[in-house]
């Protein structure tokens, strides 16, 4: 109660920033729908809003306008962040975290599906169960997986006798991937099933016969000895063939002649190998190599094109 909150989500076909402004209003609170991060500083002052809803990298850019306004995100009223709209490192939440020095919630949408949230203990995602059934196939649809393991989400509508839907899901494959993490109920409280942060699959890339997520790159990026140098934007390309496969990972520097380019490099290829043993035997042979390229404010190349930055591309 009390709390004023402003959306970020975009308001429209997307039900995201619908269904969180209808559902934080029911619980009583305030909510400030901007649609966009690129709102004015005056609404921290004015509004003292206490928490916001938006991606990591739309809160990340937020902070920097406001220290360039003379306002410390610490210093502010926000008492709390939500961040959704994309798969995110625990990196990077770990480095949002310290620059606004508040927690960070993750929760997760389907705009075909339902809402997912986290709860304060940060175990897992809650799926709401009484609302939608959430099975997790492996990768080809043919059947059930067993829990801890990788797979897709297939979410089905769950309507008491009598109710309605505008959309309603039979074995719906939502190109999205996750692992069920427990039933047991939660220490706070709740009954829900819990999955870990969904990832998207046209996000999820193949070299050799092994993939890797674009939150893959983007943990390498935001390794805690990087962010002395960085802003935290980035953007991955992948070239060549079958023969040989190279990746370029392109990132921003606060200041590019200050920026300890070896210490990065070291920090993202140690980082990003540690768990893939096939990618890091491909990098030893040599079929599979890293470039690293590191620009000044506004130097990547999505900053030229309209729409959602895509971070990593394959233009093999």
């Amino acid at each position: 109660m009390g709390d004023r909150v402003v959306v970020c989500a975009s308001y429209g076909m997307n039900v995201g920033a619908n269904t969180m402004t209808l559902a934080a209003q029911k619980i009583g609170m305030t909510i400030i729908p901007e649609g966009k991060c690129t709102f004015p500083v005056r609404i921290i002052k004015n509004y003292s809003p206490t928490g916001i809803v938006g991606s990591v990298f739309k809160l990340l850019r937020l902070a920097r306008r406001m220290e360039s306004e003379g306002i410390k995100p610490p210093e502010s009223s926000i008492k709390r962040l939500i961040a959704g709209g994309e798969s995110f490192s625990e990196e990077a939440r770990t480095y949002l975290e310290k620059v606004w020095d508040v927690p960070v919630y993750n929760t997760y949408g389907s705009t075909e599906g339902t809402m997912c949230g986290e709860c304060i203990k940060k175990a897992g995602l809650h799926v709401p169960e009484d609302l939608v059934h959430l099975d997790v196939y492996n990768p080809k649809l043919e059947n059930f997986i067993k829990d801890g393991e990788c797979g897709r989400i297939v979410l089905t509508t769950l309507l008491p006798i009598g109710g309605k839907t505008g959309n309603l899901l039979i074995n719906y494959d939502t190109d999205d991937t996750t692992v069920v993490v427990t039933r047991d109920k939660c220490k706070c409280g709740r009954t829900h099933m819990r999955i870990l942060n969904p990832q998207r699959e046209s996000e999820t890339v193949w070299v050799g016969g092994f993939p890797f997520n674009r939150v893959d790159v983007e943990q390498g990026v935001f390794q805690q000895d990087n962010m002395d140098c960085l802003t935290g934007e980035y953007e991955a390309f992948l070239y060549g063939d079958e023969d040989e496969t190279t990746l370029r990972v392109r990132m921003e520097c606060k200041n590019p002649e200050s920026c300890d380019n070896d210490l990065i490099e070291n920090n993202f290829i140690e980082t990003f190998l540690k768990y893939k043993p096939g990618l890091q035997q491909a990098h030893i042979d040599g079929t599979f190599n890293m470039i690293f390229d590191f620009t000044e404010s506004e130097g990547l190349e999505f900053y030229r094109v309209k729409g959602r930055p895509k971070r990593l591309v394959d233009r093999r």
